[in-house]
């Protein structure tokens, strides 16, 4: 019996897995595989798409689904399929999107529907961040994107923009059947109403078998929060937002400083696993 059986930990990517050199350490990717070894269940809740997410993977076990698209999507890595999908209305979607490029013709918009992400803006600046990684996007209007919406991003460098669109969702029939959320300094996303990391980690709690006795979540900004609050014990690395540290029963290092591994050891040293 491994003194993590039974355990789960769910960790968000960007500001918690990865550092700030843009990279997962060894020493994290170490502390993974140990869990999993003893017992443990490691996977990943983030925005990003599945294609965006194998970069970050090399080295970590994929034996467990991940949330991705910031809960609208569950991605099952062993058979490269979605489990689970909950996609925001299409039309309802579309007009809100239409109306945003029409008052702000700078901003990045980004509609995710599974694979690479799309860039429907053509006068939107680039994602600074998606550019740099080398993630994979392609550029098509709204009309060609036939799947399923499971989440759309608006992304600026300017912050008073971003206000401004999420006080145009406010008063948008959108609304009523969607939700809206920050995910970094930078980004606005909206999925469909009732969708977050928090209502996916339910969802995939009961989905998995054996049904996990005791589930750790781990996240630094306002979008980790309901994922934060339906775990059994909470954490956040200590470089995460103020507003997000109070809902952790554990505070970790930073994320620039391993912080998944120094979660793993808390857990082990504070006598919490089994």
């Amino acid at each position: 019996m491994g003194k993590f059986d039974g355990y789960v930990l769910v960790s968000d990517l960007d500001g918690t897995l990865i550092g700030r050199d843009h990279s997962v350490s060894d020493e994290n990717v170490a502390a993974i595989r140990e869990f999993v070894t003893e017992g443990g269940r490691f996977l990943g809740a983030t925005g990003r798409t599945e294609l965006n997410v194998r970069p970050y993977t090399v080295g970590i076990p994929l034996s467990s689904p991940w949330i991705l698209y910031n809960g609208a999507a569950i991605y099952d890595w062993e058979s490269a399929s979605f489990i689970y999908k909950a996609p925001l209305p299409r039309s309802l979607a579309q007009a809100f999107v239409c109306r945003v490029m029409a008052q702000f013709r700078k901003v990045n918009i980004q509609v995710y529907a599974g694979g690479p992400f799309c860039q429907v803006n053509a006068d939107g600046q680039p994602d600074a961040i998606a550019v740099r990684e080398n993630q994979a996007f392609e550029n098509k209007p709204v009309e060609a994107i036939t799947d399923d919406w499971l989440k759309v991003l608006f992304c600026s460098d300017t912050p008073e923009y971003l206000d401004a669109i999420e006080s145009l969702f406010e008063g948008d029939p959108l609304r009523g059947v969607a939700h809206s959320m920050r995910s970094g300094p930078r980004y606005f996303e909206v999925t469909a109403q009732g969708v977050n990391k928090g209502t996916a980690l339910v969802h995939l709690r009961s989905l998995l078998d054996p049904e996990p006795r005791c589930v750790v979540a781990i996240g630094d900004y306002n979008n980790d929060i309901e994922m934060l609050q339906e775990s059994d014990i909470p954490a956040a690395p200590e470089s995460a937002l103020g507003e997000v540290k109070q809902h952790a029963k554990i505070i970790t290092a930073c994320h620039s400083r391993s912080a998944i591994a120094d979660l793993i050891r808390k857990l082990a040293a504070s006598g919490q696993s089994a």
